[in-house]
């Protein structure tokens, strides 16, 4: 299977144009940052439930409309479509911390221009493509970010840096610092402090995943994407 990661590296660097415009347009409206903020914790739990604990993990279960939510939340903010991150993430619980981890944990992360071509589809996204939204998701993931992009602009300049640009680029730099340090020479490892200064949803408690990466929820620190699980466990629960 071939996975590409140009997109998001290069989206990632972008960063810093769109601090700078923000900056340049809105220097003291408070309320665009705290809409940026919002909508980068909407893209880090959907990919910590979603895309990681759902459709990787398969830990837990949910209607169908989660799927949609999570599916094109994800792919509407760059973060490839499911099966494609599924099978790189697989890869990475299989060969953590060796030369074949697909993971960058250096700066290199930063630099990834060329395509993935040596990540082996698991039986889990095997199945995944057996259903039209993640055939869907994995042929047009980029074009329906283009399209999201696009809307946004077309509702404002400052919509679309606030609404879009500064949390979608914001999410892949913190996810690429994620990568990076959530691992040493001795292997996976908790930081779960950094959950209230790098805000990542739960991933920052990443030992704990590694040792049981079927469990849906985590204690010990901020788990947002584990608290959005509960509650969507509770309301199946109800009905």
């Amino acid at each position: 299977m071939i996975t590409r990661a140009w997109h998001r590296t290069l989206t990632a660097w972008l960063i810093i144009p769109t601090i700078l415009g923000c900056i340049h347009i809105r220097t003291a409206d408070i309320q665009w940052y705290l809409l940026s903020m919002v909508v980068y914790m909407t893209i880090a739990i959907t990919i910590t439930a979603g895309y990681h604990r759902l459709f990787s993990h398969n830990s837990y279960t949910c209607s169908r409309v989660w799927h949609y939510i999570f599916g094109i939340i994800g792919s509407a903010s760059l973060n490839s479509c499911p099966v494609h991150w599924s099978s790189t993430h697989l890869a990475h619980h299989k060969f953590s911390d060796t030369d074949r981890d697909p993971y960058d944990s250096t700066f290199g992360h930063f630099l990834r221009l060329h395509d993935r071509v040596d990540i082996i589809p698991t039986r889990n996204e095997i199945r995944m493509l057996k259903d039209p939204l993640h055939k869907f998701l994995m042929n047009h993931s980029l074009t329906l970010s283009i399209v999201v992009g696009l809307v946004m602009l077309a509702c404002g300049i400052d919509v679309f840096l606030f609404g879009y640009a500064l949390p979608v680029t914001g999410y892949l730099v913190t996810s690429g610092i994620h990568t990076m340090f959530s691992h040493s020479v001795a292997g996976p490892k908790n930081i779960g402090i950094l959950e209230f200064i790098i805000p990542m949803a739960g991933e920052w408690l990443h030992l704990y995943h590694h040792n049981y990466p079927g469990k849906s929820q985590f204690f010990g620190g901020m788990d947002l994407g584990g608290y959005l699980i509960k509650a969507i466990e509770n309301e199946k629960r109800a009905t």
